[in-house]
């Protein structure tokens, strides 16, 4: 039997003594050393835990984001030109930045002129049955600068607000109150509203 030497007594006991017989000294590691040793443990399965759940969290938006994404990683668009993601395809089919038929009680202020813009929106979602589309998600300025929604158009332009069912497709119109010598014209469009970085811009003029 391999012996050692209790360091407060000197007395010879067995190797694997757990107290020294003679004086009552206590081997092997603390009860207080033990507990520190948990929690030690604990806390560093805690920080993988959170840094691994951290990264699976951060995929999933990042992928939703994506999702929202033009599939051709495509910006801004022309008018004939189509913005398409998982979800859904805008198209711009028709401008007019010098629109006309508009009520006369209900004309553009002075100095500003009315611009129509024509929009296709389809449903393309595998896993969505309704679209939702509202001529509010559609945000227009002039050069730079926010211009106001105008509503004074005549009967016979849809507007540009439905519930559109899987695979099936909305036509209408958005009008805007424009300064007559505004030199660029583009109108926003966020397709999530909860997620930033997605917005698409469609160019008027």
């Amino acid at each position: 039997m391999k012996y050692k030497i209790c360091r407060c007594c000197n007395e010879k006991i067995a190797n694997n003594a757990k107290q020294c017989p003679k004086c009552g000294a206590k081997y092997g590691i603390p009860t207080v050393v033990k507990i520190l040793i948990i929690i030690g443990i604990i806390f560093v399965l805690m920080v993988a835990c959170t840094a691994g759940c951290s990264g699976i969290l951060n995929e999933a938006v990042e992928e939703t984001k994506n999702s929202y994404n033009d599939v051709n990683g495509k910006t801004s668009f022309k008018i004939n030109e189509s913005f398409q993601n998982k979800y859904e395809k805008i198209t711009m089919l028709e401008v007019n930045t010098n629109f006309t038929d508009y009520s006369e009680f209900l004309s553009p202020d002075d100095g500003y002129k009315v611009v129509m813009v024509k929009f296709e929106v389809e449903n393309i979602s595998k896993e969505n049955d309704e679209l939702y589309v509202s001529r509010l998600d559609f945000n227009a300025y002039a050069d730079k600068t926010a211009i106001d929604d105008f509503y004074g158009a005549n009967d016979g332009y849809n507007d540009l607000s439905a519930t559109v069912g899987k695979g099936n497709k909305a036509v209408g119109y958005v009008f805007y109150e424009v300064p007559v010598n505004a030199q660029e014209i583009t109108i926003e469009y966020n397709p999530n509203f909860w997620v930033d970085g997605n917005t698409i811009k469609f160019i008027v003029q």
